[in-house]
């Protein structure tokens, strides 16, 4: 009997020790990123104002991602922002996009944050939508830390094929991953409304048209019992910006 107890004991006090190495790595990591969030906003700026603009992107892209998920977990870091700092970053990001002339991808940015005065002056001086009879291309929802659902259609013969690849960014995910779904399915060029089903779920795009906005899809979701065979928390709901024409 005593041994079993031991042996109980033993496991109870390895499984205490994983889980603070774990924490302790987490805080560390959590420590490292949020550290370099400074050095990736100044470095973006220099290529920004060298007009590199696809490599001032890729650490604007950094900067925001790491401001917001910092904030999230700001007990456990002594670097600090502010919501402001991570709506200055996102607005990085877009006007990167602006300078390549990717304005979808900018509008997309800037809607993330759409009631702030900066994002919505941002918004107004971006190049007006082509509006097209074509659906194909690539849609996208903010998932949060700087990652996106995805939502690709492509014209095929008779039918637009959709697929949908979608996260759920949990409080660690920079670190530890997000939770991952996706579906396929496929729906009538001279239609503008895709369903899935799965077991009891039910998922709705509808295509649809502004002429600030552009193409965009709004997406709704019943998930039923099943959550559509998706990652924990991950919902393909919402609305998806087209951002990409298509290939």
């Amino acid at each position: 009997m005593q041994k079993v107890f031991l042996l109980a004991l033993s496991i109870f006090t390895y499984s205490a020790v994983q889980t603070a190495h774990a924490e302790s790595s987490f805080e560390q990591e959590l420590q490292r990123g949020c550290q370099a969030v400074s050095q990736h906003a100044a470095l973006g700026k220099k290529l920004y104002d060298q007009k590199n603009y696809k490599k001032a992107l890729e650490h604007f892209q950094t900067q925001a991602a790491w401001s917001s998920f910092c904030l999230s977990n700001e007990d456990e870091t002594t670097v600090k922002f502010t919501e402001q700092q991570v709506i200055t970053a996102q607005n990085n990001v877009a006007l990167s996009y602006a300078k390549m002339g990717k304005p979808m991808w900018a509008r997309a940015w800037l809607m993330i944050n759409k009631e702030e005065k900066t994002n919505q002056f941002n918004l107004k001086n971006l190049a007006k939508p082509k509006i097209s009879t074509d659906l194909s291309g690539e849609y996208v929802s903010y998932s949060g830390y700087g990652e996106w659902d995805h939502i690709t259609v492509k014209r095929h013969k008779n039918a637009y094929e959709v697929s949908y690849a979608g996260l759920y960014m949990g409080l660690r995910s920079l670190i530890y991953g997000p939770n991952m779904g996706e579906f396929d399915t496929s729906f009538a060029l001279n239609k503008k409304r895709a369903i899935y089903k799965y077991e009891d779920c039910t998922i709705q795009l509808d295509f649809k048209t502004d002429q600030n906005l552009g193409h965009y899809i709004e997406a709704k979701q019943e998930s039923g019992e099943s959550t559509c065979g998706f990652g924990h928390n991950v919902y393909a709901g919402g609305t998806f910006y087209k951002v990409e024409k298509s290939q």
